[in-house]
């Protein structure tokens, strides 16, 4: 474990609230800033020195020695917000941990004061199994961005992503939003820039969003931002259009007298 990487808090179990294989809790040091969905590190026990455990916090949680609402309401001269109040109250953030992995195999739960860490980019690699993937199968799935600033390129594997081993991916989310549509593009360009033998892939897309999948072959009509630029460049890949497109249009009804086949916009 790194030791330039500050400690953020220590690992905590109570009699109601134990620490488990599944999960761990941790409060937090004054002044550190932790938001859910990063991945932090404990210490862990190991036969020989000591492992890390890996986990994505899931729920942060204040509490004070306060036992009601109605105590902090009272405590304040009875709900006068502009005065200091009667009783300061004593009160910690607490996050809940679920458990990822373990460097050497250890699910354990973690123990009662152990330090705990921002994960660091190749700590994630690790915590996520994308430091078993062979380089060679890595594909740039997007980027992880914690609190403390860390970044980490995410990769997946083509051979589960494209075969022979699974060749399939769920993308979920809200719809009407169109976020799913754009990161199979995303992705589908990612395939295409990175994976070996990429003449040998042919890829499908069914159209079902009025005309915006018919100008992939175009560049934007805006300028990408610098920012944007840096998170492409940051993965490995290139803002471009896809090339060798062929568009398959469906015939209408007037298509034998107008000649114009039944869509809503026709590629250029």
């Amino acid at each position: 474990m790194s030791e330039e990487s500050p400690i953020i808090g220590l690992s905590s179990a109570t009699s109601n609230q134990p620490n488990s294989s599944d999960e761990f809790f941790f409060w937090l040091a004054p002044g550190v800033i932790v938001n859910p969905f990063d991945i932090v590190e404990a210490e862990q026990i190991a036969p020989q020195g000591s492992s890390r455990t890996f986990g994505i916090v899931t729920t942060l949680e204040h509490s004070t020695d306060a036992p009601t609402h109605l105590s902090n309401f009272i405590s304040n001269d009875f709900g006068q917000v502009s005065t200091n109040p009667n009783t300061v109250r004593q009160g910690t953030t607490v996050a809940r941990v679920a458990v990822l992995s373990n460097d050497k195999n250890i699910y354990m739960p973690v123990m009662n004061d152990r330090p705990v860490r921002f994960a660091d980019e190749a700590a994630i690699h690790t915590a996520l199994s994308i430091d078993q993937i062979p380089k060679q199968y890595r594909v740039p799935a997007g980027l992880i961005e914690m609190s403390n600033g860390t970044t980490a390129v995410v990769y997946l594997d083509s051979r589960y992503l494209l075969g022979p081993e699974g060749a399939h991916m769920n993308i979920t989310g809200i719809s009407g939003l169109a976020t799913k549509t754009s990161y199979a593009i995303f992705l589908i360009q990612s395939i295409l820039q990175t994976v070996e033998n990429k003449d040998r892939i042919g890829v499908i897309i069914l159209n079902v969003k009025h005309g915006d999948l018919l100008t992939i072959d175009q560049p934007p009509k805006e300028e990408l931002l610098r920012e944007q630029h840096e998170m492409w460049k940051r993965l490995g890949l290139t803002p471009q259009p896809f090339t060798n497109v062929r568009y398959l249009l469906p015939y209408g009804k007037d298509t034998p007298s107008t000649g114009r086949p039944n869509s809503f916009r026709i590629p250029q």
